[in-house]
């Protein structure tokens, strides 16, 4: 019974030096205890500590707070750009409206149009001034602003020398159309062919049975130098003058209408109705219109196209 009692000290001495052993170990324990414990409050705090003063985190990654961003940096316009104010000039010099972009068109054109309605040069905004930004980088180059469409524009503009147009003169101060519309030039309805396209009507030809029509926008005046296309069977206005032998009719040689219309424009008393188109002969005149033997229709005749062609006229009467 006694040596049951001292199992757990058995091989290792007797009862009472295996009590002075144990205490031995819990004062190492402590002592070791207290030792981390003067590590963990004196020690490594001092290890921990950056350079600059800053906490590191040891052993793991540290937090994200949406990653790095790069330095910002300036965008067109910004301090400096490419100045808008009043639109300026194409040259950068001072601020102005630009003019008129002409959209709603018409015949003889629209308004004058301005510069080019760009954007000035870097820096200004009416006025002088470097291309410098206030962040530093390039300036943005300059931008021009884009237009208004303008589908009239775009018609006269793509108008070529020898295109057939659908338009005549009203007999009211006008087109009949606000912008050209192109037909195959074999139709009736090719009442004008054009002879030339160009920046200005200065340069078109003049004479009987020919005009112009223009057209000026944002980017520039086209003028269509037109040579009127003569049908039989079509009508025209025209103006009496004179009685009896003196009798005399003033025509407008680009207008056309309904040879039946009851009312006309004021200018305008008479419908005179086509007869014949011909080659001009070297005399040309009324009397080369008679359609058959002994004719005694009273004609009207004018010589157009530059001097190529007869036209041979009568007053219609239903």
């Amino acid at each position: 019974m006694e040596s049951a009692s001292n199992g757990p000290g058995a091989g290792g001495g007797t009862g009472g030096g295996g009590d002075d052993r144990r205490q031995a170990e819990q004062r190492g324990i402590w002592v070791l205890v207290a030792a981390v414990l003067a590590f963990a409050v004196l020690i490594l705090p001092q290890v921990l500590e950056d350079d600059d003063g800053g906490a590191l985190f040891a052993g793991k990654t540290p937090p994200r707070s949406g990653g790095p961003t790069a330095p910002g940096l300036p965008g067109p316009g910004v301090a400096g750009g490419p100045g808008t104010a009043g639109g300026g000039s194409a040259d950068g010099g001072t601020g102005g409206t630009g003019g008129s972009w002409g959209a709603s068109g018409g015949s003889g054109g629209a308004g004058t149009a301005g510069a080019s309605g760009g954007s000035g040069s870097a820096g200004t905004s009416g006025g002088s001034g470097a291309s410098g930004t206030s962040g530093g980088g390039t300036p943005a180059p300059p931008t021009r602003p884009t237009p208004p469409p303008d589908p009239t524009g775009e018609a006269f503009r793509a108008v070529r020398p020898g295109d057939c147009l659908a338009v005549y003169d009203t007999g009211q101060g006008r087109w009949s159309a606000q912008a050209p519309y192109r037909v195959g030039c074999g139709g009736g309805n090719a009442l004008v062919q054009v002879s030339a396209v160009r920046s200005s009507s200065a340069g078109c030809p003049t004479g009987a049975g020919r005009s112009y029509w223009t057209y000026t926008s944002a980017s520039g005046t086209t003028a269509l130098c037109l040579t009127r296309q003569f049908h039989v069977g079509y009508c025209l206005l025209a103006e009496e003058r004179g009685s009896g032998d003196g009798l005399r009719m003033h025509a407008g040689l680009m207008t056309a209408v309904d040879c039946e219309a009851r009312r006309i424009p004021s200018q305008y008393d008479r419908i005179l109705h086509i007869t014949g188109v011909y080659a001009a002969p070297a005399d040309a005149n009324a009397a080369h219109c008679a359609r058959v033997q002994g004719d005694r229709t009273r004609y009207f005749a004018w010589v157009v196209d530059g001097g190529r062609t007869l036209l041979c006229t009568m007053v219609f009467t239903g």
